[in-house]
């Protein structure tokens, strides 16, 4: 039996709403500033982003963004280590991705889409993070999810029943197995990211779970999974350490791995 979803908050619509992610295995910690490009002070700022970390949702007026990531701890006259702009629409979500090694570095720009699936169903993608060049394929069930999905890769979102699903990842000879559960109306992105063993590792992150004040429409999925903000700083001077709103991505700490295996050439 699944309860009822909380009712959902109507988003005013002049807001949208943004996340990073650090997804350079070897790149350092990061601080994250977006700076409105129309002028003034406001600042959107997250401090020791990790790699593998995805931050939770900042609701944001609308607008074109400039986005800044320097080292750590940097001043934030220092020359970035990469910077983008992003343009929050009305109502929509996106994620900020850094790509790559550090010595070529990728930013992307990637649409989420947290409109609620069918009843009794969850959704699910493969963000193909792994700096590899051989593809990625990953199933669930018997069914791709990706197959051959090169870097930088964002799959579309598949629409599965809700339970418990078995993902199946492989890169040439490496093999990966991770168990996650997924709820009904539930919407989840999987992370393929290389391990410290030089192999790949699945990391779940619940985008309909780190949503801070949903847009119309989308899902409150209540019982802990999803947290309304519902005060926000009016300068939106807003500060993350790595161990709060940032989820910890070491390999084995916050990912849903259940079983990892290697097959030998």
């Amino acid at each position: 039996m699944v309860a009822p979803a909380a009712p959902a908050l109507a988003a005013p619509s002049s807001t949208g709403w943004v996340r990073v992610a650090h997804l350079s295995p070897d790149t350092k910690s990061v601080d994250v500033r977006l700076v409105a490009l129309s002028g003034g002070s406001k600042v959107l700022r997250i401090d020791d982003v990790a790699y593998g970390a995805v931050s939770k949702y900042w609701s944001l007026p609308t607008g074109s963004y400039a986005v800044a990531m320097r080292p750590a701890g940097a001043s934030p006259d220092s020359t970035p280590v990469v910077q983008t702009s992003v343009d929050v629409k009305a109502g929509g979500a996106s994620t900020v991705a850094v790509f790559g090694r550090n010595a070529d570095l990728r930013t992307r720009i990637v649409r989420d889409a947290l409109t609620l699936p069918k009843s009794g169903a969850a959704r699910v993608r493969v963000v193909q993070a792994s700096t590899a060049s051989t593809p990625v394929s990953v199933t669930t069930g018997g069914s791709a999810i990706v197959s051959d999905a090169a870097t930088t890769t964002v799959s579309p979102y598949k629409e599965v029943r809700a339970g418990r699903w078995t993902l199946d990842a492989s890169r040439g000879s490496d093999r990966t197995t991770s168990t996650i559960d997924l709820k009904a109306g539930q919407i989840a992105s999987v992370f393929v990211l290389d391990d410290a063993q030089g192999g790949i590792v699945l990391r779940r992150v619940l985008d309909s779970a780190s949503v801070g004040g949903v847009p119309s429409g989308f899902l409150a999925t209540g019982g802990g999974y999803l947290a309304h903000e519902t005060q926000q700083q009016d300068d939106l001077l807003l500060t993350a350490g790595a161990g709060g709103v940032l989820v910890a991505a070491a390999a084995g700490t916050a990912l849903a791995l259940r079983r990892r295996t290697r097959a030998r050439a």
